[in-house]
């Protein structure tokens, strides 16, 4: 029955009191790094009709891939999780994140992995700051940084713990010595 089990089922858990074995999804997809994914309906889906949803590897409301126009851009400034904020503004697209808040420049990086400082209005929580970066999968992320931020340096410089100045005078120091 194992043999049967096993060349039929998909996955199974076998317990010395009991065993659980599952069918193996109907559909299943993934994105070119072979993480869970699918812009336009569930990544994995059995034959029973349960769903599951997920962009690029981040599980996600079956909403947000279903109905996409109906996602809250703010949703991506404001989420709890980080990784389903970044989710949020990919599928919403950082256009119309940062127009429904009417982000404003502060300053600006001529380095996009530096970023460009915004300051929105959002609800409940008015003059909040966010470095909109390129990390170097060449995504781009808005990152909540404090308000007395002053420019897109001295943010990202703390997004890593570190004072902008410091890393002015590391920065000097290193051109020096070449």
């Amino acid at each position: 029955h194992y043999e049967v089990a096993a060349t039929h089922g998909g996955p199974r858990i076998k317990h010395r009191r009991f065993a659980m074995v599952s069918d193996r999804p109907e559909v299943l997809t993934v994105d070119e790094q072979n993480r869970p994914h699918n812009a336009a309906g569930p990544f994995c889906r059995w034959r029973d009709g349960s769903e599951l949803y997920a962009w690029h590897g981040v599980r996600v409301p079956a909403a947000w891939i279903l109905r996409p126009g109906e996602l809250d851009p703010r949703t991506a400034l404001t989420h709890a999780n980080a990784e389903k904020r970044r989710a949020a503004a990919e599928i919403v697209g950082w256009r119309r994140v940062l127009e429904a808040v009417n982000a404003k420049v502060i300053d600006t990086d001529g380095d996009p992995q530096i970023g460009v400082l915004l300051e929105a209005d959002l609800p409940g929580s008015p003059g909040s700051r966010f470095l909109q970066v390129r990390c170097a999968t060449g995504r781009d992320f808005c990152l909540p940084v404090p308000r007395e931020m002053r420019s897109a340096l001295q943010a990202n410089c703390w997004t890593y713990g570190i004072e902008a100045m410091d890393a002015f005078k590391q920065f000097q120091d290193y051109e020096t010595r070449t």
